[in-house]
């Protein structure tokens, strides 16, 4: 998998997370997202692995980057879907 940022500027060095963050791990460089479900009453939020394309948890309300950390460990960078280029190969 190729990452590539669309700018520099896309990188937040706050971590700051909203609905429709990518989120990449230290550990194995592991893609995520965090998306709303606008028809989901009970657990809205759901963060996905884009690496594997399974769902990773769901939350009730907007989760932390605590909360996020404690299922996929250290969170090393935040940027916005539309600053981002994801490129999947096969082998």
């Amino acid at each position: 998998m190729n990452l590539t940022l669309k700018h520099p500027s896309a990188f937040d060095r706050t971590k700051v997370i909203s609905p429709g963050s990518v989120l990449i791990t230290k550990k194995h460089e592991t893609v995520y997202m965090l998306v709303y479900e606008e028809n989901e009453e009970e657990y809205p939020y759901v963060l996905v692995s884009l690496s594997d394309a399974r769902l990773v948890q769901n939350y009730d309300i907007m989760p932390t980057l605590g909360d996020i950390e404690e299922w996929i460990g250290e969170i090393t960078m935040v940027t916005q879907k539309n600053k981002l280029s994801i490129t999947i190969q096969a082998n």
